[in-house]
C-alpha cells in the first residue's frame, strides 16, 4: 500500500505557524516626550555683576599686559541658553589707576551656573560709555594704516600690503583716548585685495596704540582677529 497522501499531510503540519499561549506581539507605544530642561533660576542685577566682575577684569587687565585697571557697569543681560548656562551680555567702563576718565567698553561671556563660573569674556574696547563722536585725527588714521600695513604684511606672509581706509569713525574717552572703527580695503598688490575692518583704541597722550582687532573680508565672515597690543 502506497502511504504518500499521509506524508504530504505531515509536511503540511511542518509547515503551519506553531501555536503558542503567548500574546501577540504588539506595537510599541511612542516613547512620552520629555520635558524640557528647566531654564537656570533668575539673578538679579547684584548678582549678575558679582558673576562676572572678577573674570571682566581680569580680562581687561590681560589686554593691557597686567596694568592696574578699575570696571563699572552699566547695562547687563542675561539669557538662559538651557538648564546649566546662561549667556551675559553688558557694557561699562574702565580706567587705568590713577586715572579720571572711562574708557567703554562692551562684554559677551558664558555663566555655568553648576559651577558657578563665568567663562574668559569677549571683549569690545572703546565703545559706548561716555565717549563723543569728534572728527577723524589726520595723524593717528595714517599712523593706523601703516601699522595695519605693517601687520597684515607681517602674519600674512605678504611681500607687500597698502591699505585704504576710507570709512571711519572717531570717539574721544576719558580726554586722550580715541576709539577709532575703519572700514575700507587692503590691497595686496599681485595677490588680490579683501575688504577689511579695523577697531583700534589710541593713546594720545603717549602715542601709543594700545588696542587693534581686524578682520578681512566680509563683516559677516567671522570674528575679528586679535593682534597684540603694544606701549
Amino acid at each position: 500500500m502506497v502511504r504518500r497522501p499521509a506524508l504530504l499531510i505531515g509536511l503540511c503540519l511542518l509547515s503551519a505557524p506553531a501555536l503558542s499561549n503567548e500574546p501577540a506581539a504588539t506595537a510599541a507605544a511612542p516613547a512620552r516626550a520629555l520635558a524640557s530642561a528647566p531654564a537656570p533660576r533668575a539673578m538679579d542685577r547684584a548678582a549678575l555683576e558679582k558673576a562676572i566682575a572678577g573674570t571682566v577684569v581680569a580680562a581687561l587687565s590681560e589686554r593691557f599686559g597686567g596694568r592696574a585697571i578699575e570696571a563699572k557697569f552699566d547695562d547687563v543681560q542675561a539669557q538662559p541658553l538651557d538648564a546649566q548656562q546662561r549667556l551675559i551680555r553688558g557694557e561699562g567702563g574702565m580706567r587705568f589707576a590713577g586715572e579720571t576718565g572711562w574708557i567703554g567698553f562692551r562684554f559677551t561671556s558664558r555663566y555655568d551656573d553648576f559651577l558657578g563660573q563665568a567663562g574668559w569674556p569677549e571683549l569690545e574696547l572703546g565703545v559706548g560709555g561716555e565717549g563723543r563722536l569728534i572728527p577723524n585725527d589726520g595723524i593717528a588714521l595714517q599712523q593706523l594704516e601703516d601699522r595695519m600695513a605693517d601687520t597684515l604684511q607681517r602674519e600674512l606672509g605678504m611681500t607687500s600690503v597698502r591699505m585704504q581706509l576710507d570709512r571711519v569713525e572717531t570717539v574721544e574717552m576719558a580726554a586722550h583716548y580715541l576709539g577709532m572703527e575703519a572700514r575700507g580695503l587692503a590691497d595686496f598688490g599681485r595677490d588680490g585685495s579683501s575688504e577689511v575692518r579695523v577697531h583700534a583704541l589710541y593713546d594720545r597722550r603717549d602715542g601709543a596704540w594700545l588696542q587693534m582687532d581686524y578682520q578681512l573680508g566680509p563683516e559677516d565672515a567671522g570674528k575679528p582677529q586679535l593682534t597684540a597690543s603694544s606701549r
